[in-house]
């Protein structure tokens, strides 16, 4: 005979793995719920958020190597910077700029000429300061209004300019280059090599073609 204690023992086991198996159940659909939403964003690592109030070239530098996209917060990018930023191979979060792009906005606003030159010693540097120049628009010509000259003799070279009859300064910050150009109508630009690498003088050349023509007149007023 089967006792009471015996029948009642079977029901409750097949309840109690039932409601196991149901919480486990469960537990596994609120733990793959949990879960899926919180995958990080492969892009997160290569954006930078800016707060400046006005973008500079110095704002830009100063970003991190690596940095492939920047966020601006309700601040202005000099057109300077955007230069910086092209060269770099930065874009502005929610644009699509690419070097094509670059290039055609380049060709639409005309070419500019500069009489660009090198000493002995910074000719390695010319081919690539020439092209990534011809990316933006600027091409050498011997009879251009303006010459640039980079140089890792910057006091000599400016001091020949000068005695030749050149208008000439020197350069050793992008910042100088509308400063002079205000005091005076400059038509030489000597780049201290040891104060510029390759974009700042990209930078710095685009930033000389886009100057106004220099004119006789102006000349004569400034040397009174």
């Amino acid at each position: 005979m089967t006792s009471p204690a015996t029948n009642s023992a079977t029901p409750n086991n097949v309840d109690i793995t039932s409601i196991v198996e149901q919480v486990l159940r469960r537990l596994r659909d609120q733990t793959d719920t949990s879960v899926s939403p919180s995958k990080p964003t492969p892009n997160d690592e290569t954006v930078h958020v800016l707060n400046d109030k006005v973008i500079s070239v110095d704002v830009i530098q100063g970003i991190p190597a690596g940095v492939t996209q920047v966020q601006v917060s309700g601040g202005i990018v000099t057109p300077a910077a955007r230069d910086e930023m092209r060269a770099r191979g930065i874009t502005l979060a929610g644009s699509k700029s690419t070097p094509a792009a670059a290039t055609k906005t380049a060709s639409n606003s005309g070419k500019r000429f500069i009489q660009l030159h090198t000493d002995t010693s910074s000719k390695s540097i010319r081919d690539a300061l020439a092209r990534q120049l011809s990316l933006r628009g600027v091409d050498h010509c011997p009879r251009a209004h303006r010459s640039v000259i980079v140089t890792n003799r910057p006091a000599a070279t400016l001091f020949d300019r000068i005695q030749l009859g050149s208008r000439a300064v020197l350069i050793t910050r992008l910042e100088d280059i509308p400063r002079f150009a205000s005091e005076m109508d400059a038509d030489t630009f000597v780049l201290d090599m040891q104060r510029f690498n390759l974009v700042a003088l990209v930078n710095a050349a685009n930033t000389i073609a886009q100057l106004p023509k220099p004119t006789a007149s102006t000349s004569l007023e400034t040397s009174r």
